[in-house]
Formats: C-alpha cells, sequence, structure tokens
C-alpha cells in the first residue's frame, strides 16, 4: 500500500552522452537528412517500415514519436521521464554513433537539456509542397501546424550552436555546399544516396498566408548562413 507521506521518487532522467537529431515538419525530407547522416556511419534505431512514400525508410522509433507529443502536452511528468529513459538508453547503447528523428520539433528541447553534446539537423520545405504531400497521403493535419512546427525550428536554430537548416529543395537538387555543412557538424556525408526521382511533390499551388511566406523566407535566409563559405 502507497504511503501518502512517502510518494514513489521519480526516476531521474538518463544523460544523453552524444545526441545527432534531425528534426523537421512531415514530409519536409527527414528521412532523407537521416540518409545521408546514415551515409556518415549515424544508427537510427527504427521499428517503421519503409514504404511507397518512404522508399528508404521513415528512420523513426514509435515510442519516441508518441513521446515528442506527450512531451510537448505534459512536459517532464515521471512517467514521460521513463518513456525517455527508455529512448535515450537505446541510443548510448547502440553501437557508435546513434540518431534520432523528431517530428514534433518543440520535444527537442527537451532532449537537449538532457544531452552532453547535441547536434541537430534541422530541415524545412515549401509550405505549400509540404501540405500537398501530405494531402497526397491523406493526411489533412498535424498535431502541430507548419507555422508553429517551424517557428520551433528557427528558436532551435537559435538555442543549439551546432546546428544547421537546410531544405528539402536544396538536398534533392544537390547544392555544392551540403556537403561542408554536415563537415561543421562532423559528418562527412555521401550525396549520391540522394534519389531525385523520389520526389514526392513539387510546385504546389496550395495558397499560403502571409505569415506562412515570411516564415519560409526567414527560413532560407537561415539556410544561405548554413550553406555558406566559412
Amino acid at each position: 500500500m502507497e504511503n501518502k507521506h512517502n510518494p514513489p521518487v521519480a526516476a531521474e532522467p538518463v544523460v544523453l552522452h552524444n545526441g545527432i537529431f534531425v528534426a523537421g515538419h512531415p514530409r519536409s525530407g527527414t528521412s532523407l537528412a537521416c540518409k545521408l547522416l546514415e551515409s556518415a556511419g549515424v544508427q537510427f534505431p527504427s521499428d517503421l517500415k519503409a514504404d511507397h512514400y518512404n522508399r528508404d525508410g521513415y528512420f523513426e522509433l514509435a515510442e519516441a514519436k508518441e513521446l515528442e507529443k506527450d512531451l510537448i502536452r505534459h512536459a517532464m511528468t515521471p512517467e514521460n521521464v521513463v518513456v525517455m529513459n527508455r529512448v535515450v538508453r537505446l541510443l548510448n547503447e547502440t553501437n557508435g554513433l546513434a540518431g534520432l528523428k523528431i517530428v514534433h520539433i518543440p520535444s527537442l528541447f527537451f532532449y537537449r537539456h538532457i544531452a552532453k553534446n547535441i547536434r541537430a539537423v534541422l530541415i524545412f520545405r515549401h509550405p505549400a509542397d509540404v501540405r500537398g504531400s501530405m494531402l497526397r497521403r491523406g493526411i489533412s493535419s498535424f498535431h502541430l501546424d507548419w507555422f508553429a512546427n517551424n517557428n520551433a525550428l528557427v528558436a532551435a536554430h537559435e538555442n543549439i550552436p551546432k546546428s544547421i537548416v537546410i531544405s528539402y529543395e536544396t538536398l534533392i537538387q544537390g547544392h555544392p555546399r551540403i556537403r561542408a555543412a554536415f563537415q561543421r557538424l562532423g559528418f562527412s556525408v555521401d550525396e549520391g544516396v540522394i534519389k531525385k526521382s523520389y520526389r514526392t511533390q513539387s510546385g504546389s499551388r496550395i495558397v499560403l498566408t502571409e505569415p506562412e511566406q515570411r516564415l519560409y523566407r526567414l527560413l532560407q535566409k537561415l539556410e544561405r548562413h548554413s550553406l555558406r563559405s566559412r
């Protein structure tokens, strides 16, 4: 019988020793960025199989994806700490360097607090093409809309010194500075793994709001900074 005067002690968060995260809104190129990092030796524990929409796989853990939503809703509750510790232990125990894909971008900040050395590849895509790609899959909405999720991406870039911002369009087109941008995070990627034929949406005419257009222009500005020569 539980003693009301002495409730169970909550578990302490496990320290993530060396984290590399890929964060972006769904259908923004996160799996493509994971594929690039995989070519540099990063392992992404995953239990979601490839399909027609992501032919090389999703690079996602179902439990970690559900945890993202719970962290945003309730923060570091004792229950969420238990789940996060399982995810972090899996990353810590993976041979070599392990990565984690994040699609609810605000949840990245909870990992930032428990990581000794955090690096992040932050991916964005033109919002009309994101929405068009999601609708092709029959997804009319997401827990966080494109604007809210990508505002969090901007904040992540401001608060994680070892982070780069790159667009899906830049990755799929093979910009000459992609390799150098990843090298600044310590990864030598093979751009040959990018398959342009896998592109799912381009040039959608879906109408955007003015705030979405302004945020997209800001993301492009951050990307230019990540890709410039240093």
